[in-house]
């Protein structure tokens, strides 16, 4: 099993286990905030352009961030709406959660 792989498997079924610096490039940082930053990237496999939020649950308060990015990775997953940014996934990458992964549509 990777590194940062969650052994339980109901917490491990909420995570995609590809590595997330593989399938994803082209990273810039759009924005940043107290739970993280999020960068806009593109899937290398798929051309599909995203926006990655990266979340460390290392360091201080690590259980209670990793609970946070459990909550909230459950409600996004169960979100669905025409009028709401799609999420497509999450990856875990050492102590650092890459996900909440939305697509991106750019209207000019």
């Amino acid at each position: 099993m990777r590194k940062g792989v969650p052994k339980d498997p109901e917490i491990a079924d909420l995570f995609y286990k590809d590595d997330p610096e593989e399938l994803f490039i082209g990273l810039h940082e759009i924005g940043h905030g107290s739970f993280g930053a999020v960068y806009f990237a593109t899937n290398a496999h798929t051309n599909e352009v995203v926006a990655v939020k990266k979340m460390s649950y290392s360091g201080k308060q690590t259980h209670e961030k990793w609970q946070d990015i459990l909550k909230e990775v459950k409600f996004l997953r169960q979100l669905k709406h025409p009028n709401t940014i799609e999420y497509k996934g999450c990856y875990l990458k050492e102590h650092t959660a890459w996900g909440l992964l939305f697509t991106v549509q750019c209207y000019f």
